[in-house]
């Protein structure tokens, strides 16, 4: 052939994933939650292409913000504090 010969190598090299946040079961870097500025960009392309982006989905009652029990006895240890 008229090119060079050239063998080309790529090294993939894997590191742990890394959880987002070190409360465990926190949803804070969940998939599903997206900005507002992300949640208008998307229903702005949804618009555009024709697609259904004008619903509306009601929240779940139940669905609570998750909490460390850390954070539970620092503010009961808040609360005791403030009461003596």
């Amino acid at each position: 052939m008229n090119g060079q010969d050239v063998t080309q190598t790529t090294q993939i090299t894997v590191s742990p994933a890394r959880r987002a946040c070190l409360v465990e079961g926190c949803a804070c870097k969940d998939a599903r939650i997206v900005s507002t500025r992300r949640a208008t960009y998307f229903a702005t392309v949804a618009r555009s292409r024709g697609e259904t982006a004008d619903r509306v989905v009601a929240a779940d009652a139940e669905w609570r913000l998750p909490v460390s029990p850390a954070l539970d006895a620092a503010q009961a240890l808040t609360d005791q504090t403030a009461a003596a």
